[in-house]
């Protein structure tokens, strides 16, 4: 496939709309949403999460971001979609270029490879791969990355964050559950499924009705200990103004 160039669609994840004492009503058949328990596939292909960081040889005249992807250690993260949205957390707004990869091992180069908007603050970010002329083949082990070039003529340096990816099929009693509930319990199903990739994409669709809470018991699941913190802390922070 041809290589991109165009700049991705890409989004903070929204912080909540109400305040706390205006939170919005509960219908009577939909309860508190349920903590997440993601259950990692039984079989699932190797892989897993690298964070990105400044390497020691680099000098830098202000700190330098960190890139975290919103993805499983130590096993690869499942989808059951062929364009699905991916979430990333900087630590730091980011003055360099950023690009967005998805590559896998069969092809020589990356299927995809394009400028993303640089984050202009800290938080949780998305990608939406709908938006770029790539679909995902069932039962392929892709690669997807996030990277700061902070020198164009020494890639080398970059701060790369990297996690794998494989989309699958979602069994057909999940399918029939899901159809069934109501969308406060989507992203809890999806992760008791084995499925991160649509829980996590669930957990953002609704962070401003349960306040985050769902993402950020998500990200906790998996190790992702300071961006569930600072995510956290920015929609109380949110909610107090």
């Amino acid at each position: 496939m041809k290589l991109a160039t165009v700049i991705a669609a890409i989004c903070l994840v929204p912080p909540p709309a109400v305040a706390q004492n205006d939170a919005p009503a509960v219908a009577p058949d939909e309860g508190p949403p349920p903590e997440p328990a993601y259950k990692p596939p039984p079989r699932g292909a190797p892989g897993g999460r690298v964070g990105g960081a400044s390497r020691g040889t680099v000098k830098a005249t202000v700190p330098l971001p960190t890139i975290d992807l919103l993805a499983p250690d130590g096993h690869t993260g499942l989808t059951t979609s062929a364009t699905p949205t991916l979430y990333f957390f900087v630590s730091q707004p980011v003055a360099w270029p950023t690009q967005f990869t998805i590559s896998t091992a069969t092809q020589p180069k990356p299927i995809l490879e394009v400028n993303i908007p640089a984050s202009r603050d800290a938080g949780v970010y998305s990608i939406r791969t709908a938006d770029f002329p790539v679909r995902l083949e069932s039962g392929v082990l892709y690669t997807w990355s996030v990277s700061v070039i902070l020198n164009p003529k020494a890639r080398s340096r970059d701060i790369v964050a990297s996690a794998s990816l494989l989309r699958t099929a979602a069994e057909p009693s999940i399918e029939a559950t899901l159809r069934a509930a109501p969308p406060n319990r989507r992203a809890a199903l999806l992760a008791q499924a084995g499925l991160w990739y649509d829980a996590v994409a669930a957990a953002a669709e609704g962070a401003a009705f349960d306040r985050h809470a769902i993402l950020d018991e998500l990200m906790n699941e998996v190790g992702l200990v300071e961006p569930a913190r600072y995510d956290r802390q920015s929609a109380v922070a949110s909610r107090a103004r």
